[in-house]
């Protein structure tokens, strides 16, 4: 029995990587990803129209209603993936009482953390700021799709039934959709490119490429460097439990 317990001891302390991303995280995310590039990739050519590489790049579709067709699609395909994370967080608070959903919700601490990292980005403080599960950049990002997330699908709608919503609501509804569906979707791809791309695959110590979203596990060297606050209470829970283990096992000797 003790033989096993050092082993049980040894195994956990070998571990290389840590879970982060559990297997509906990693599909919603895939979702998100494929229908927001279906989106860019047909929504940007139907916005610049006059330009010849558009022009080019829809008869590439197969013609404007090919393109139509598939933004329409991939904006469904969103849709359903926004559902799907929905259900999927109700279950896990109320259900499974899962404490990282609420580590989501922005607080005090964020606006410290925020402050502690500009000083030491500016060199002003040597010491870099702790963070929890998630650190304020990754909750901004979080709460910006969430708040675009309303304008897109209500505008796309709008514009997909144009018909039907014009004999609910006056005509202005329709070009009104069209300018705030169009602002917003430029919004959201610079956003991507610029912030979402850059801090979680360009960045240092990540660049080229960061797998854990595809692959659900981080490095442990990674996990201590940028979520220290929730890797030491990772490793005090394995403390605590190999020492309930090795309790129990003095008892049943």
């Amino acid at each position: 029995m003790a033989v096993n317990a050092q082993t049980l001891i040894a195994e956990n302390q070998a571990v290389s990587k840590i879970t982060r991303f559990d297997i509906h995280q990693r599909i919603q995310h895939v979702g998100l990803m494929v229908s927001f590039t279906l989106l860019v990739l047909t929504g940007l050519p139907m916005k610049f129209s006059t330009l010849g590489i558009s022009q080019w790049w829809v008869s590439a579709w197969g013609g404007i209603e090919v393109t139509r067709t598939t933004h329409n699609f991939a904006a469904w395909m969103m849709l359903a993936v926004c559902i799907y994370h929905i259900i999927y967080l109700v279950f896990n608070v109320l259900v499974l009482r899962k404490p990282f959903p609420v580590k989501m919700i922005p607080s005090k601490s964020d606006l410290i953390t925020l402050y502690q990292e500009i000083l030491y980005f500016i060199g002003i403080s040597k010491r870099k700021p702790q963070f929890d599960r998630f650190n304020w950049r990754e909750k901004f990002d979080y709460w910006a799709l969430f708040w675009g997330m309303p304008v897109m699908f209500l505008s796309g709608f709008i514009l997909m039934y144009p018909v039907f919503f014009t004999n609910i609501f006056p005509g202005w509804v329709v070009p009104t959709a069209l300018v705030a569906h169009s602002e917003e979707a430029m919004l959201a791809l610079i956003w991507i490119m610029i912030v979402h791309i850059f801090f979680n695959h360009f960045s240092p110590g990540i660049f080229p490429m960061n797998t854990s979203i595809f692959t659900g596990k981080v490095e442990v060297e990674r996990y201590q460097r940028d979520h220290p606050v929730e890797y030491a209470r990772l490793t005090q829970a394995d403390t605590q439990d190999d020492a309930d283990i090795s309790g129990e096992i003095e008892e049943d000797l």
